[in-house]
């Protein structure tokens, strides 16, 4: 038994991001992407008088790093779920016996000796998994050319705020409005181009 809460002090020295694994998944409101892109907006801008401590350039850069980092933890916690299963515990049971184990509460006998030695095996594992996921993210912040801190910085704002969360949902609308209004004018002119070299050749 000694040695299994050895090991279980071990592994859970590492096992802190698991416990953070859903601090990088955010959604947007649920009503706050549904709309159409190109749907009017109000005349009066709502946001006009609001003064958020971040760009709208790193905010809409911010944008398009979560919604991959998203997808990258989202299919982490399904690994991790799948590990944790495949050794006989639930999601929950696992985050109880790490929790006692960074409490020192093993000895009140809330955990049978099955638990304790199916945690150390599956440990391990979450944690690999964990670190990749680490990396992952870390590479996707980067390649958006911001900094772990950028990120955090407002990814911690953003789960607390309300309004910046819409604000975000307005940038990302407003971005895709404006996106296809230019692919229309686009299609326009080489609509307008290709009647003249027709009207050319046929003149």
């Amino acid at each position: 038994m000694n040695l299994i809460k050895m090991q279980i002090k071990t592994a859970g020295n590492f096992l802190f991001a698991f416990l953070m694994a859903t601090v990088l998944i955010i959604a947007l409101p649920s009503n706050s992407m549904g709309q159409e892109a190109g749907e009017a907006e109000e005349e009066t801008d709502p946001w006009a008088d609001k003064d958020f401590p971040f760009e709208d350039d790193l905010l809409l850069t911010f944008f398009d790093a979560n919604q991959e980092v998203s997808a990258v933890n989202r299919q982490s916690n399904e690994q991790i779920q799948e590990t944790v299963e495949a050794h006989d515990l639930t999601h929950e049971r696992f985050q109880q016996i790490f929790r006692a184990s960074q409490m020192g509460a093993l000895q009140d006998g809330a955990f049978t000796s099955e638990e304790l030695e199916a945690f150390n095996a599956a440990a391990p594992q979450v944690t690999s998994i964990q670190r990749e996921t680490q990396e992952m993210v870390r590479m996707i912040v980067e390649e958006y050319d911001m900094t772990m801190q950028e990120y955090r910085s407002i990814l911690m704002e953003f789960r607390r705020d309300r309004e910046l969360q819409q604000y975000v949902s307005h940038l990302a609308r407003e971005r895709a409005r404006e996106k296809i209004l230019e692919e229309r004018r686009r299609e326009a002119e080489r609509e307008m181009e290709e009647r003249r070299q027709q009207e050319e050749q046929n003149g």
